[in-house]
């Protein structure tokens, strides 16, 4: 269900780094399998609580036979909750906007992890922040196609943007609280995640998933099992291991990812606009790379 530790490959100091590549790749990926549940008639909301539920089902059966402890700290359960809001609120995302547009709003997260570092943790801001802040907005600005009204943001641009901020501050809660064993860590997230599908479905007036569609209901199970709960696992499992930082820059790749794939298989438009945004916010995750790297490390909190 998640990396062994027994494994040569996942004792390697490059193993995080390898990992995050392929999860990555996978989470780049994501909008296939969640626009072809909506295709069968489910929405994102539905799919969302169908999917965390049966990732809940297959890592809580896994924790029950390998006798796992649910053993979190407060912080961890904290991140654990906002890394669940980013995912909830990414899936749903996809079948509101362009899947170009949801990737690259998305990532804007390392700005989003300056100004959190900078404003609650008490860390020094320095000319690399402000010029990180400055090439992520500036991404956002072109990703939108130069147009800042509120007119120009629909729901799936807010949730993207969601998604974004929330991932920041669980990332960097995962990351300094009390080190967990990622099968805990993976099941307190799809909880939390099912649970804010079905806020945004009560509050959006969906209704809620019923027998009468079984097919899409069986394959969100098996999708949830099978896709989501690999994927998430080894994100957390490297969330634990690497700066947020560093981490929001491996997961970079996701944007090719998500970008190529859905212009080969949506024919979305990417013209000048979106590329060249696009480059600003890897170049904004860069240089938030290379100054999490150069910097000293830190102490990892324990409560």
């Amino acid at each position: 269900m998640t990396p062994s530790s027994g494994s040569p490959l996942v004792g390697s100091p490059l193993a995080p780094v390898a990992l995050t590549f392929v999860s990555a790749i996978m989470w780049g990926l994501w909008w296939m399998p969640i626009r072809w549940i909506e295709s069968m008639g489910l929405s994102g909301a539905q799919a969302g609580i169908i999917c965390n539920l049966g990732a809940a089902l297959a890592i809580g059966a896994y924790m029950i036979v390998a006798r796992v402890h649910l053993r979190l700290s407060a912080r961890t359960i904290l991140g654990a909750a906002l890394v669940g809001v980013a995912f909830a609120s990414y899936s749903v995302a996809f079948t509101l906007s362009d899947v170009v547009r949801v990737i690259l709003l998305f990532y804007l997260a390392p700005a989003w992890s300056k100004i959190i570092e900078w404003a609650f943790l008490g860390r020094r801001w320095r000319a690399t922040s402000t010029l990180t802040l400055s090439l992520s907005l500036g991404g956002a600005y072109l990703v939108m196609g130069g147009d800042i009204s509120l007119a120009a943001i629909n729901l799936g641009d807010a949730l993207a943007l969601l998604s974004g901020v929330s991932w920041a501050i669980g990332a960097a809660l995962v990351f300094t609280g009390r080190k967990s064993t990622t099968s805990a860590l993976t099941l307190a997230t799809v909880i939390w995640a099912m649970l804010l599908s079905l806020a945004f479905a009560w509050i959006t007036g969906e209704a809620m998933p019923t027998p009468s569609n079984a097919p899409a209901l069986l394959a969100s199970l098996a999708l949830g099992a099978v896709y989501l709960v690999p994927v998430l696992g080894v994100t957390l499992w490297s969330a634990q291991r690497l700066p947020p930082g560093l981490l929001s820059f491996l997961f970079t790749l996701e944007i090719v990812a998500g970008v190529v794939s859905g212009a080969i298989f949506l024919d979305e438009p990417f013209g000048l606009y979106r590329l060249s945004g696009g480059l600003l916010i890897i170049a904004a995750a860069l240089i938030e790379a290379i100054a999490a790297l150069r910097a000293p490390p830190a102490p990892k909190a324990t409560a």
